[in-house]
């Protein structure tokens, strides 16, 4: 049994219209559209191989007459060190020092939410 409002009481009552519970609405099915797809304009993207061509090779900057500056050879090794597959994070990959850093950085974290804590419980529990 289908319900709905009266219109003299505003109250809910049996519904007089046995064809549907959306009466006087007829249901209609939503249209179905495929999304669209995406497509990557790979003309305008480059590597940084292709930016940075081997040395001796010259390489114009699009739309310009003007070669692309010279990489200098310790550009290219911290290329090489950064884009190795190692299974080492991206942000342990400067050696040492980064090690230590990150630690340092993760210590005062610590102690940051160490301070949170402290404070919101000093303000919560009243003193004595």
């Amino acid at each position: 049994m289908y319900h709905q409002l009266s219109r003299a009481t505003g109250r809910l009552v049996a519904s007089t219209h046995l064809q549907s519970p959306l009466f006087p609405v007829a249901p209609i099915a939503l249209q179905r559209v495929e999304p669209p797809t995406i497509q990557y304009n790979t003309t305008h993207m480059s590597t940084v191989a292709d930016a940075c061509p081997a040395p001796g090779k010259t390489r114009l900057i699009p739309g310009t007459n003007t070669p692309y500056a010279p990489v200098s050879d310790k550009i290219r090794q911290l290329q090489k060190q950064f884009q190795k597959e190692d299974d080492v994070p991206v942000f342990l990959k400067g050696g040492p020092l980064d090690g230590i850093l990150y630690r340092l950085t993760m210590a005062l974290c610590i102690v940051g939410l160490v301070g949170v804590g402290h404070t919101i419980y000093t303000h919560a529990v009243p003193k004595k």
